[in-house]
Parts: C-alpha cells; structure tokens; sequence
C-alpha cells in the first residue's frame, strides 16, 4: 500500500486498532497513537487521536492530530497534512486534508470525521476487515521539504473478554405481558456476576415487544457491549442486536430492546420457534485494556522530484546483516517457486480432495515422519505418493507452504489448531512451535478449552501449561462459558486437573 503513495509527504504514520469495535471511551474521551517522531520535520513530536463516541457530536467519529510538548522542533511549525480511514485494499474510505501552524500541545483535525454508524454497524465490512481499524496520517512541511520520506508503522490492541450463552426461553407462546423469564451467570463460587430478564412490554404500535433486563455486578469494567443473536430451527444464528453500556456510579441495571414483537415471531414460528422455544444466543464482551501499543517498523524512502511525479528509492544502509537478510529472501523466493511450478517433483501428498505434488528431499530435511519414510523402503517411497486422509487440502497445503518457506500466512485460530496437529503428526517441530505461539497470543475464555484439549492431547506440557495459565487468570469467564460445561461433560479428568492447579495457586 505504501508504494501507491505518489505525492511529497515527508512523514506517514499507519495506526491499526485491532478490536476497535470494543474501544470504551464515552463522549469526548479519546484513544491516542503511540507518539511518533518526525526525525526530517525537525525532530517535531506528534501522536494522533480518536474519539470513538465524539468529541463535540456523539453521533460521530473524531480524528485528530496533536504536537507533543517539550520537543526539540520551532516554537510554530506550519505543516499540510492529510487525515484518512482505510480499507482492507488500501483505499481511501475517508479523508481530511488541512494546513496549519501547530504550536506546543496543539491539535487539529475534525469533530465530524466519520458517522459511527457506518463505521460501526452500516458499512462495518469495508471499515473494520478482522475488527481492525486502520487510519493513516500525511505530513509536509510548507516550505523547505525534505528529498526523503519516512513511513511509520503503529499498531494498538485492544484487549477484550468474552461471556457468551445459548438462552432457551420454552413455552414461548404462552408468556404473558409483563412475564419475566430469568437467566444468570454464576462464578464458581456461585456468585452472581451477570443476571437477565426477558419479558414482554408495550411498544409505540401497541405490540408486545421483547425486552431484556440486565444486571451487571462485574465492577472492574467501565463499558461492556451485549450482543444477541436469534437461532433458527437449523441452528444459524441470525438477526443480530446489539447495544453497548457505560458503567454509572451506584446503578448497575441495563435494558436492552430486542426491536421485535412477540406477534412477529409467531408468525415465524416455523423458523423460529422449534417445540415453540424461543433461542437466543448472547455474548457479553469486556474491554480490559490495551495489550499493545507500539511503533513497530520504520522505513526511510529518499524521493527525487521530476517534473509532476516522484521517483523513490530506497536508502541504501549495505551492511552484513542487510545482505544476509536480502540472501534469506531470495532464498525463500526460489523455494516457493520450487514448490508452486512442482519442477523435478518425486512425491505426491495426497488428500481427500486435492494432490500436491512436491520434492521429497525437501520433505526429509524439514520432517522426522517424513524422512523416516523416504530412507526406509516403505510404502510410500515405492510408490511415490502419500495418502493423508487426516487432514483437508488446505491444512496441507499450509504445511507444505511452510515447509518451503519457513512462513505463515493469513493463519486464523481455526487453521491454527489444524496445522498445529499436522506437524505434530509429521513431526515439524519449529512449525509446532510457531503454531502454539500463535494460539496462545490468541486465547480468549471462548476457545481456550479448544486449546487446553490440543495441548493435552498431544502432551505438549509447556504451552498446556501456558493456557491453564490463562484459564486461573480469566477463571470467571472461562467458567462460566458453554465451552467449558462441555469440557466439564466430555473431559472431566482436563477439567479437574485445571480445578486443581487454580486451587493450588
């Protein structure tokens, strides 16, 4: 994205914020940037602002750019500069472009950046691909502009926690008006944390809507947003609400309007009201902090003017770690076109459903299963091929990818945990390794009973040691998920062990 950047910014900061949909700020309280500085714009210091709920309009988005006290940079320094929100492809989806002097502790912007609702809720999958939000800032000094260019790369995690449940409401149809049907989570000390009630109540055409009481006794949290899907006959949640709620002193009581009538779902009993029980799939979810917030790469361009465009190369930095590292690419380069053209391939890996063909040398260097099978006059080397009826093509296709290349790309939780069974099956330990990494920089009390079954199965004590780790510290929503009563069900011996080491914690 980067590289389509064509006019004379001396400095650009991208920001993404992972989990924005979950920033708790309230009216007019801001979430800031790391701080940058702009080492070519007289070592000014700078960070940049969002106003998730506004700053003047709670209605709207606000997006700023501020000058840090105490800098090494001018009293004054006039700058242009281009304020924008991007798409997943790198496209502009909003833009603010202004010019300024920018004193000490002075920031510009604008209040109005962008509707929340349609960065929230209407346009959400253009603005939040993976729930990240990703915003750019272009600088410029007004006169005496530099010929290089420094891009700049942040990134801020925010950390969340989740308490879902499936609510079964039965009888659906005989409730009565004001009826309240009770629900609550509990910790293990049988605390209540969070307690729901579902009843019917009057609506502005004089139906019967469908309202849900709430309260939290969690204190520790300022904001939580409350999520409910509607489960149809075949399981599919659809029809989704949601609502988020600030924490106010001495009142701990929410009331969430389900926006639908008792009578609209009768209709559709059919769809949804199997054995007329009305199901509704809630998710609860706590913002806990920020887990990360850094600049964490830096690139210096040197831009050469002619006539209306810019030309830019590189700084060159020749250094031996450079060169090595330039040597490593290439090198990665030429394997993964080894394995894409499938030239001189020997062996074929073959799934259910698709063929990879592949270089059995490489297999034996970078797999134990697979070398013992190539140096013994097994079945497969006389063949040539090797059935896995274990795992989809894409798992395997992962596992080759790696294989050639030593890397990982677009891996989610789901592909996580498959790739991490393959190379444990086929013996690829540094894969294993980045595998688990991943899973554990990735837990959340919804699929951490996923990971604490993968790392027990395969007797992988030092990163099931790290996942009970994570259930001890986030015991009251890992206990109270519907993962963990299935675990406590199907894998009672798990789950006592992880009682017992909490216990003895």
């Amino acid at each position: 994205m980067a590289d389509e950047i064509s006019d004379e910014y001396e400095v650009i900061l991208w920001w993404n914020i992972e989990n924005y949909e979950y920033c708790w700020q309230k009216h007019s309280e801001e979430l800031q940037s790391p701080i940058f500085t702009a080492t070519l714009m007289e070592s000014t210091k700078w960070n940049l602002s969002l106003y998730p709920a506004g700053y003047k309009n709670e209605n709207y988005i606000s997006f700023y750019l501020s000058r840090q006290p105490e800098d090494e940079g001018p009293e004054s320094f006039e700058i242009d500069y281009t304020l924008e929100i991007l798409g997943n492809d790198g496209s502009v989806l909003k833009e603010y472009t202004g010019k300024r002097a920018f004193e000490n502790k002075v920031g510009y912007g604008y209040s109005e950046f962008v509707e929340r609702t349609r960065v929230l809720q209407l346009e959400k999958r253009r603005f939040l691909p993976l729930d990240t939000l990703t915003v750019r800032c272009r600088m410029r000094r007004c006169e005496n502009r530099s010929q290089e260019r420094v891009q700049m790369y942040a990134k801020t995690v925010i950390n969340i926690e989740k308490m879902s449940f499936i609510w079964a409401v039965e009888k659906f149809s005989g409730l009565k008006f004001e009826q309240k049907i009770p629900f609550e989570i509990q910790a293990t000390t049988k605390e209540v944390l969070m307690s729901f009630d579902l009843f019917f109540s009057e609506g502005q055409r004089s139906e019967d809507l469908i309202f849900i009481d709430i309260n939290c006794f969690i204190k520790k949290y300022r904001y939580f947003l409350f999520k409910v899907f509607l489960i149809d006959v075949l399981g599919i949640k659809t029809q989704y609400q949601q609502r988020e709620f600030w924490y106010r002193i001495h009142e701990n009581n929410y009331m969430f309007n389900l926006r639908l009538s008792k009578n609209e779902l009768l209709k559709k009993k059919s769809l949804y009201l199997k054995d007329d029980t009305l199901s509704l799939y809630c998710e609860c979810v706590f913002p806990t902090g920020i887990s990360f917030e850094e600049i964490i790469s830096t690139k210096t361009e040197l831009t050469i003017p002619q006539t209306k465009s810019v030309v830019r190369r590189s700084v060159p930095k020749i250094n031996k770690s450079r060169k090595q590292s330039d040597n490593a690419r290439s090198l990665k380069k030429d394997f993964k076109s080894l394995y894409n053209e499938g030239t001189l391939s020997d062996i074929t890996l073959c799934t259910k459903t698709e063929s990879f063909p592949a270089h059995s040398v490489v297999l034996c260097a970078r797999s134990r299963k697979f070398k013992a099978m190539f140096t013994n006059d097994m079945k497969e080397k006389i063949e040539g091929s090797v059935d896995i009826v274990d795992f989809d093509a894409d798992t395997v296709r992962r596992m080759l990818s790696y294989m050639y290349t030593d890397s990982l790309e677009s891996l989610q939780w789901e592909s996580a945990l498959r790739l991490y069974e393959a190379a444990d099956m086929y013996e690829i330990l540094s894969l294993r390794e980045k595998c688990s990494t991943f899973l554990e920089d990735h837990l959340s009390p919804t699929n951490v009973c996923d990971a604490l079954v993968l790392a027990d199965i395969h007797q992988d004590n030092d990163f099931k040691d790290v996942v009970q780790t994570y259930i001890i510290d986030h015991d009251i929503f890992v206990f109270c998920s519907e993962k963990w009563k299935m675990l406590l069900k199907n894998n009672s011996k798990l789950a006592a062990e992880t009682m017992h080491t909490l216990w003895l914690k």
